[in-house]
């Protein structure tokens, strides 16, 4: 069983930054990582891992959220609002790894994901919101 560390993953900038998700979390089920930098708890990046072992399946499960906060236009009347999570973008990676697979099937479906990610067809998908035609 790995112990829990920082984990340190590049932005999409175009000079990607490396960010920085601190432990906040751990059960022997799910850990949570979060991206303090903001200093705004509510707008926290947040990493988690969660592993279930179910009765014929293994299932790894990690998700990414980037919550954006609303924009302050101003103070009203000298009260300047709380900071509110106007909208959440989420990604999830789900693995289904039955209980009979090899390491060697384990070890390409996570290559395939990985891969994936890189294609041009899912790049375009997913920055671009095109389809494949």
């Amino acid at each position: 069983m790995a112990s829990i560390a920082n984990v340190v993953l590049n932005d999409g900038q175009a000079t990607p930054v490396a960010k920085t998700f601190s432990p906040t979390d751990a059960t022997t089920a799910q850990a949570m990582w979060h991206d303090r930098t903001s200093g705004i708890d509510i707008g926290f990046p947040q990493m988690t891992l969660s592993l279930k072992k179910l009765k014929s399946v293994n299932q790894v499960q990690v998700e990414f959220s980037i919550p954006t906060l609303e924009v302050i236009s101003g103070a009203d009347g000298g009260y300047t609002p709380s900071p509110k999570v106007a909208y959440t973008t989420v990604a999830k990676l789900v693995f289904l790894l039955p209980v009979r697979s090899t390491l060697q099937e384990r070890k390409n479906i996570e290559a395939f994901a990985k891969n994936a990610l890189s294609n041009a067809f899912v790049t375009a998908a997913i920055e671009n919101l095109e389809r494949v035609y």
